[in-house]
């Protein structure tokens, strides 16, 4: 199973996307932790997307892409994968049904949550203030949606769930929009 967990920064994916990794028992790959953590490790990698990031501009597709496909095959090892802030934008969700259809497979769906502007905006900035993100910008924002067009032209199931309330409420929401069973 492939899945994609998408919504504009501060929607609560990441909060979602580590429980649907337990439940449902998905390799979870984030992108945005994979980046963040060759910047800690001041890899050469790492230092070029230190920099972009802190610029606020969108990491290359390229650099993306290549991460995802080096780290996309150990991730398929069990029942599935989670991805989480992969694709971005239109080009690496070509790139993405171009590696999957390498290996027989698809994206089975996608989980958009959906949260108003305004919560999202001050979840960004509070965001952005802990965790020094540069990276939630409104163009970002803008380019996530063009993926969320892409999957539906696609005819992928893109499920959207309200990302409002409390995380326990948006985890319901979303289990019932998977329709699969826990393990």
């Amino acid at each position: 199973m492939i899945a994609i967990i998408f919504g504009p920064p501060g929607s609560g994916k990441g909060t979602q996307a580590t429980r649907i990794e337990q439940e449902f028992h998905l390799a979870h790959l984030s992108t945005g932790a994979i980046l963040r953590a060759e910047v800690t490790r001041g890899t050469e990698i790492g230092k070029e997307v230190g920099r972009i990031m802190a610029a606020g501009d969108l990491v290359p597709d390229e650099i993306i892409v290549s991460i995802v496909r080096q780290r996309l095959p150990e991730s398929e090892a069990g029942p599935g994968v989670l991805l989480d802030g992969f694709p971005r934008t239109v080009e690496q969700a070509r790139s993405l049904d171009e590696m999957l259809a390498e290996e027989g497979h698809r994206v089975d769906f996608v989980i958009a949550l959906d949260v108003p502007e305004d919560v999202l905006v001050d979840r960004i900035l509070r965001r952005a203030a802990v965790e020094g993100r540069a990276d939630d910008t409104e163009d970002a924002i803008a380019e996530r949606m063009h993926v969320l067009d892409y999957y539906r032209q696609k005819g992928v199931r893109v499920e959207v769930v309200d990302g409002m309330g409390e995380p326990d409420a948006v985890f319901e929401r979303i289990r019932e929009a998977i329709g699969i069973s826990s393990r």
